[in-house]
């Protein structure tokens, strides 16, 4: 019995071996034809024995054809890119021709005003107190000239304009942020614009991948699920939008206009929609074998290498969310530049793993391909953005020099000269290695790049001037470097940029008003100063403009005080009001404590910074000693003829080396801080003769630029500087200049300090104190301006077709002006001589 019962079990030994046999000649036979099995993704078909499953997944929705659904993702984007250009193109040709008309206006007007002779009006006194920064002879246009009514027939259509008004009526009403506690950060949403055109794309893409049937086959043996296949490949086509949209230079901006910093918040949500569909383009792949029963084995079958697409897709997974994660707003707080030296390495390794994981299936690297080429033309691009790449320029690889200022209100000033030129509004990135040598931060330019303006460095370069307060990070770094080192140091600044700016010419609008809250006036001053050098040379169209600037301390207003002078007195007459709103009466408590300019025991980074920052001064030392040495040298030796005496005499008149830097330094009113004391004054014998650092550095190197900084980089004795007792001084100085009777001094109609009774009683009145001063003045109140009520209020004298209306503040200040300015759009509608009310708010960071 033994041995029947071993002849039995060993002959169905082998029966089972023959059938294992059988049906692995079965697979080869069916998947044998192609050598396309092993990747598991192309089934061949069909003969008369195929399943019926192979045959409807080779019929219904083939494989070969599943690059539509990336196609579906690209003419949706495309649709929306186009309208979007063409709105911003509308506008833009639309300004043109309405300055255009306002040109030939004027230059009408010319022809048949009165003629250069005695009626001429002659140049005001005011004239004298600044140095040409508007023209004297430049053409002052009749502020009684209207633009022509028929401007509106050519240039615009009423239907189109009430359709605009409608949209911004919806879309300029921003969403309240929501805070859960009191003592949370509030959550901030983002404008229905963006949330709208994120919805959009979220029901296409999963109305795309849902709605066509079937959604799996009937078996993993006949082919990949079909809503794999279609999230996969529309995420691979989401690739090259997300890239684009995430880079500084990149040619969406310049198709829209829409600068990056405004791109950024679609790039963030684009993202997370390819996670979303990464995460449905997976889950099938590991549901669907588990459903079929034996479909795990046939799934191996087709793999002889182990399960390629699997290890692959987690690879490629894996960064995604990371980047996902990592880019939301409270973690990227938390640690931002952990974010920012991360993102670009990781992103690169997500794209390496996508290539590893598509390989090459239906036109997946075509997308992967075209993501590479717009990565790196816009790196190629952003060279022309850069100070420091260009080998023809004295900034070349090591920057530009830079001056910090120390401003009433603990703010700062960098002013740069620099080749570069920018926009009004623009913003720029510095980089500062003798601050930090890794950061990098965008600041908003707050002076004006005109040709009729050159730097006190020589004509080709322009004073760039950026003004902000420290809080944290960089911003404070600067603080304290700046009190570390004194006033006279100077640091190699890496300029990036400009970026931003607003998309229409505000020189286009009959009317412009202007909110700023604290220093998002940095923002608005390049943009008043542009508008009145057009206003006075006639290229502009606009007849008012009123500015509303709400600081918490009245010594704010000394960041740009000759700002405001050259508004004040070259503006044309009437056109100009500002009113300053004093949202805070305390100030400084006394007694400050003195920071010397040499500490003994000084941070070891900073001491790493400085010498970062002498090696880029020692550079730059060098090669301005070098270029000046060969300038005009043949020329001179022709013209002196070999006498000596003449040609010292020639190369001292010739020396076009770089004017100096403007030096930074608190203002005149605590000048006194910085007088070093007695003891480092020196010798009689130095004191009798002037031992200013631009002068020291003229007699010690004369074949140098005249920096104070560029051969020696700071003085070897002490500065203390008292700061409170500094900004003090500015506040009762600037009390003091509002008392005088003197009308040749300049105020901002700067009332006495109120009282109590008077701040309750302008808090609590029913009129705004806004409403109490003249409109077309200057004046200064305390208390916060009724945003709604002083634009409704201003709506009532606006005799143009179109205003402009700009914000660039904090939060609340732009929420109340982006809901005044959404409920004026009736007026496009209710009042014919109306044809535009356009809003631009600034983010209040930049």
């Amino acid at each position: 019995m033994p041995a029947l019962a071993e002849l039995l079990a060993r002959r169905a030994g082998v029966a089972l071996e023959a059938l294992q046999d059988t049906a692995s000649l079965v697979e080869r036979e069916l998947f044998e034809p192609s050598p396309a099995l092993n990747k598991r993704i192309y089934i061949p078909c069909c003969s008369s024995g195929s399943p019926a499953g192979l045959v409807q997944a080779s019929t219904v929705d083939p494989w070969q054809k599943s690059g539509k659904y990336a196609l579906g993702w690209v003419y949706f984007t495309i649709i929306l890119l186009v309208f979007t250009a063409a709105m911003r193109w509308y506008n833009y040709w639309n300004d043109k021709i309405r300055l255009a008309i306002h040109k030939e206006t004027m230059e009408e007007f010319a022809k048949t005003g009165s003629p250069d002779t005695d009626y001429e009006l002659s140049a005001l006194s005011t004239d004298k107190s600044t140095s040409k920064f508007f023209p004297r002879e430049g053409p002052l246009p009749s502020s009684g000239l209207e633009a022509p009514k028929e401007d509106s027939a050519v240039t615009s259509s009423r239907l189109l304009n009430i359709g605009s008004a409608l949209c911004r009526l919806v879309f300029y009403r921003p969403i309240p942020a929501w805070r859960y506690r009191k003592e949370w950060r509030p959550i901030v949403f983002p404008s229905i614009g963006v949330i709208t055109i994120v919805l959009a794309a979220l029901v296409f893409v999963v109305l795309y991948c849902f709605v066509p049937q079937p959604l799996y086959w009937q078996s993993i043996r006949y082919g990949s699920p079909p809503v794999a296949v279609r999230a996969g490949m529309i995420a691979i086509a989401m690739m090259p939008w997300i890239v684009a949209l995430g880079m500084k230079a990149n040619f969406i901006s310049m198709i829209t206009g829409i600068g990056h910093e405004r791109l950024n918040v679609l790039h963030r949500w684009l993202a997370y929609l390819f996670l979303l569909l990464s995460l449905i383009h997976t889950v099938p792949f590991y549901i669907t074998p588990v459903w079929d029963k034996g479909g795990v084995r046939v799934f191996k079958t087709l793999f002889q290498q182990g399960f390629y697409v699997y290890g692959t897709g987690v690879a490629a997974l894996v960064p995604t969310i990371f980047l996902c994660v990592h880019s939301l707003p409270f973690l990227r707080r938390m640690s931002y530049e952990i974010f920012v030296t991360a993102h670009v390495p990781v992103s690169i390794l997500l794209l390496a793993m996508l290539f590893w994981h598509c390989h090459n299936y239906l036109t997946s690297w075509s997308y992967l391909f075209a993501t590479m080429a717009i990565w790196l033309a816009s790196y190629a691009v952003r060279l022309f953005f850069l100070n420091w790449t260009n080998p023809w320029r004295m900034s070349w690889l090591i920057g530009e020099e830079a001056a910090v200022t120390l401003l009433p209100e603990n703010a700062i000033k960098i002013t740069v000269p620099t080749q570069l030129r920018w926009k009004p509004g623009q913003y720029i990135y510095i980089r500062m290695p003798g601050v930090s040598v890794f950061e990098n931060h965008p600041f908003t330019i707050a002076s004006l790049c005109d040709d009729d303006f050159p730097s006190g460095y020589g004509e080709d370069y322009r004073d760039m001037v950026v003004v902000f307060r420290p809080f944290g990070g960089f911003t404070k770094k600067v603080l304290e470097s700046a009190l570390e080192h004194g006033p006279w140091h100077t640091y190699r600044a890496f300029l990036d940029g400009p970026y931003g700016g607003m998309r229409r010419n505000m020189e286009a609008f009959d009317h412009v008003v202007m909110f700023a809250g604290g220093s998002g006036v940095t923002a608005l001053v390049s943009q008043l100063l542009n508008l009145i050098k057009r206003m006075r040379d006639g290229k502009a169209v606009t007849k008012t403009i009123q500015v509303v600037w709400a600081m918490k301390r009245p010594e704010t207003m000394e960041w740009f005080k000759e700002e405001l002078r050259i508004c004040r007195e070259f503006a044309p007459p009437d056109a100009v009001s500002c009113q300053f709103y004093i949202t805070s009466a305390k100030r400084m408590s006394r007694g400050g404590t003195l920071v010397s300019a040499q500490t003994p025991t000084r941070p070891v980074s900073m001491i790493f910074h400085d010498k970062v920052n002498d090696i880029f001064q020692n550079v730059a030392s060098n090669r301005y000693s070098t270029s000046s040495a060969q300038r005009h040298s043949a020329l001179i030796k022709d013209v002196a003829q070999g006498d000596p005496e003449r040609e010292k005499e020639l190369r001292e008149e010739n020396n076009d080396r770089l004017r100096p830097l403007p030096q930074a330094h608190l203002k005149p009113a605590s000048a006194r801080h910085l007088t070093p004391s007695p003891g480092r004054r020196g010798n009689s014998h130095e004191t009798t003769r002037s031992r200013s650092p631009e002068n020291r550095v003229i007699e010690d190197t004369p074949h140098m630029p005249p920096h104070p900084t560029l051969h020696e980089k700071r003085r070897s004795r002490a500065l203390s500087l008292d700061i409170t007792s500094a900004q003090e001084t500015q506040a009762a100085a600037m009390q003091q200049i509002a008392q005088l009777d003197d009308p040749k001094e300049f105020d901002f109609g700067f009332p006495t300090t109120p009282t109590e009774f008077q701040k309750n009683l302008m808090r609590f009145a029913f009129m705004p104190a806004a409403v109490k001063s003249k409109k077309t003045g200057w004046s200064t109140e305390w208390g916060r301006p009724d945003i709604p009520y002083m634009l409704k209020e201003m709506s009532t004298e606006w005799t143009g077709r179109r205003t402009c209306v700009f914000v660039c503040g904090p939060a609340g200040m732009r929420v109340d002006v982006s809901n005044a300015v959404a409920e004026m759009q009736s007026l496009v509608w209710k009042r014919k001589d109306c044809e535009e009310i356009f809003l631009h708010a600034e983010n209040y960071a930049l």
